[in-house]
């Protein structure tokens, strides 16, 4: 795809951000999420089309927008309308959950939408359980221990993420296992009223066949835990 404009949202840690819009000469404009600027906790690549007036403003833009200090200009926020409509059409996403299941553990599971599976690994050693007390309010954090394997489905099939690339396919998820032995003490247990996983990993966009893995981080919502 033959670019005319690339515009991408970044911030550093600790509240990360990076998001990239890249319009092409053909109408086509695709958003990749790395790090989302809304604290969703989906990676991937999402389209849209744009029309003639928009793509004579965005014409030649590159531009990279750091959030500390947010662009108020007109081409900033045309672009924000544009990867708001790119949203709508997931191309290759996968979106993170936490659950905790009592007499299991806790699992974190990737769902895949769109019209191919987004292709990422996860970082095996980044995995952090975030803990809310019973009133929701978060109160510690433990690293756990590395991830062993990929994604399994229920079928069961492997989608990989650990070691291989990870490709959920739309419409399927895969869950890996996560260790935390501090959420194994039933001393511990009763004061948890929630749980959060965090995890990072590096993520090849759907833009063009030669996107590199990038970083991505993402944060799960915070669940119900049952110990």
């Amino acid at each position: 795809m033959a670019e005319i404009a690339r515009i991408q949202w970044v911030s550093p840690g600790p509240r990360e951000v990076d998001e990239e819009l890249v319009v092409g000469g053909d109408g086509s404009a695709r958003l990749l999420v790395r790090t989302s600027r809304d604290g969703s906790p989906a990676i991937g690549t999402w389209r849209t089309d744009t029309d003639p007036d928009e793509r004579a403003e965005l014409a030649g833009v590159q531009r990279e927008i750091d959030l500390r200090h947010p662009a108020l200009d007109p081409v900033a926020a045309l672009a924000e309308r544009v990867a708001a409509r790119a949203r709508q059409q997931p191309v290759a996403v996968a979106t993170f959950y936490a659950a905790a299941v009592t007499g299991i553990g806790i699992g974190l599971q990737a769902v895949g939408a769109g019209e191919a599976a987004a292709e990422f690994q996860l970082d095996p050693g980044s995995v952090v359980v975030h803990v809310e007390d019973q009133d929701g309010t978060e109160s510690r954090w433990y690293p756990a221990g590395p991830l062993e394997a990929g994604f399994v489905s229920s079928d069961p099939a492997v989608f990989g993420g650990v070691g291989t690339p990870a490709q959920v396919p739309p419409g399927t998820y895969g869950t890996i296992a996560v260790s935390c032995p501090e959420l194994d003490d039933p001393a511990t247990q009763p004061t948890v009223g929630a749980i959060a996983v965090e995890v990072t990993g590096r993520l090849r966009g759907a833009l063009d066949e030669d996107e590199p893995y990038r970083r991505f981080v993402v944060r799960t919502a915070a669940v119900p835990f049952r110990g």
